[in-house]
Formats: structure tokens, C-alpha cells, sequence
């Protein structure tokens, strides 16, 4: 994968998770833990799994984008907002992920690099 497809994907991700994470505010669980420190492992199937809905969700990214693109009614925007949440939550959902988990994995994935890589490997394994 050439250094700008790399660069364009861990953009990518970190907007996904941007939208699950303003969809969804984290749980006082999810606090707790990042303050402790103590992160709970990520397994080769959450990690498989998680890479599965952010294929998917590139998709609903990028029908959203489309959708938005084509009005300027500040209403029908909003319920684009809604149904793409909706749609990327759902998507998370089928991949036997909760929102919670599938953010904690993406977080790991952005701050450890040996991780990104190995998220990587997997969503071009799905495409």
C-alpha cells in the first residue's frame, strides 16, 4: 500500500470514529478505564470484526456524502446525520460489536502503530 493510501485510511479512520464517538458519547465505564490506564485486550476477532463494519461504513461515509451533497436544507441535512448514524451504528452492530467496544478498538488502532498496520492488513483483506 503506497504512504498515501496509508495516510487517506488512518484519515478515514479517525472520522469514522469521530462519527460513532459524537453519535454515541462514551459510558462512564469507557472514562474510568482510559483514566486507569488499564486497557482491555483486544482479540484477532474483535479486531476481524471491527475491520468488517469500517468496510462498511467507508460505504455509508460515502453515500452520506453524496446525500449531503445534494441539498442545502439544513433539516434534511440533519436527518441524513441521523439515518447515517444509524446506519454506521447498525453496521458495528452486525459484526457482533457494541459501540463501546468497536470505539475502544478503533482508539487502540490509532494510537498503536503495530495494531494500524494489522487493521489494515484485514480491511484489504475484506475488500
Amino acid at each position: 500500500m503506497t504512504s498515501f493510501k496509508q495516510q487517506y485510511l488512518v484519515i478515514f479512520i479517525a472520522s469514522i470514529t469521530f462519527l460513532i464517538f459524537t453519535a454515541l458519547p462514551g459510558t462512564a465505564q469507557d472514562t474510568e478505564l482510559q483514566e486507569s490506564g488499564a486497557q482491555p485486550e483486544i482479540t484477532d476477532t474483535e479486531l476481524d470484526n471491527a475491520a468488517r463494519a469500517y468496510t462498511q461504513m467507508q460505504v455509508i461515509h460515502q453515500e452520506f456524502q453524496q446525500s449531503v451533497q445534494q441539498t442545502e436544507d439544513q433539516e434534511e441535512r440533519q436527518q441524513l446525520q441521523d439515518q447515517a448514524n444509524a446506519k454506521l451504528i447498525s453496521a458495528i452492530e452486525k459484526e457482533n460489536l457494541d459501540v463501546e467496544t468497536y470505539n475502544h478498538i478503533m482508539a487502540q488502532v490509532q494510537s498503536d502503530e503495530t495494531l494500524r498496520e494489522e487493521f489494515i492488513a484485514k480491511i484489504q483483506d475484506t475488500q
